[in-house]
């Protein structure tokens, strides 16, 4: 089962989220054919997007746009919403030739590129989403989003995400932590956090090889009070009238064509790989 959890440590001014989507992103990679370095990638764009988003109102949405400059990988999408996640990658497969060494010669960074944006919108249900932009030069997906934290709420963070592939390179566990300072923090606060968190690739260790999320956070601060502790799901949100609004896009002179054609129209969502199929006649309410 795919879950978050989060805690706050008053005597250390801090607070702790930890988030395991391994079912939801199996799930994700395996509708969209990815391959191995695009599952990583965009398992680690998205549990660093749901990351971000467990402090927001619990119906507000939050969505994620990564477009690299340079890298295999193109776009990626993550959104969140209500403790359920999907995720789209643009670029489904490649040949890691053309960009190693010439990017990287770690395929993964390879494959987010060197040269990026990363867009998040936050729309919490008022007349407009809040928009927060930041374009990147770093390849570590960890890196991004804890520059985007920086950047956009001005809070001292640290992020770390692994993922662990099966013996058929399919995605077997994905799972991320991210510890924010409180505004009242102290220098001791500060210098705890780095000794015990200084080597992250130790923690995901640790996050890979347990599932009592609530004693890795208990390890950390002992202190610890679980805020909250739910259940995450994979659930795509396309539905019929999503699909009428993006053929609408087509334009009216293209629409027009297809109805005296008498053809219908064939939609194909990017999340899920759910097939649509908009009929003549419904066409014709769209002009």
């Amino acid at each position: 089962m795919d879950l978050q959890i989060r805690a706050i440590s008053h005597k250390h001014n801090a607070k702790i989220a930890i988030v395991d989507i391994s079912e939801s992103m199996r799930e994700i990679c395996n509708l969209q054919q990815t391959n191995p370095f695009i599952s990583i990638a965009l398992s680690k764009f998205t549990v660093g997007n749901t990351l971000i988003s467990l402090d927001n109102k619990e119906l507000a949405k939050i969505n994620s746009n990564y477009i690299s400059n340079n890298g295999a990988v193109k776009k990626m999408i993550a959104e969140f919403q209500n403790n359920k996640v999907r995720a789209y990658a643009q670029v489904k497969d490649f040949e890691i030739e053309e960009y190693i060494p010439r990017l990287s010669n770690n395929p993964v960074f390879a494959t987010v590129g060197t040269q990026g944006q990363l867009l998040n919108s936050r729309d919490m249900g008022l007349k407009e989403p809040y928009v927060s932009t930041i374009n990147t030069d770093s390849p570590n997906m960890d890196h991004i989003w804890m520059d985007f934290l920086r950047d956009s709420n001005q809070v001292g963070s640290l992020l770390t995400s692994d993922v662990k592939l099966d013996d058929d390179l399919k995605v077997q566990k994905v799972v991320g932590i991210l510890i924010q300072l409180l505004p009242e923090h102290t220098q001791e606060d500060i210098e705890l956090l780095e000794s015990k968190l200084g080597n992250t690739k130790f923690i995901c260790e640790i996050l890979m090889k347990s599932t009592n999320y609530y004693e890795v956070i208990k390890e950390i601060f002992e202190d610890a009070i679980i805020l909250e502790s739910k259940e995450i799901i994979f659930e795509c949100t396309c539905n019929d009238k999503k699909i009428l609004d993006s053929v609408k896009l087509l334009g009216k002179n293209d629409i027009e064509e297809l109805i005296n054609n008498e053809e219908d129209v064939q939609v194909i969502c990017d999340f899920c790989n759910k097939k649509y199929i908009v009929k003549n006649e419904q066409l014709k309410i769209l002009i």
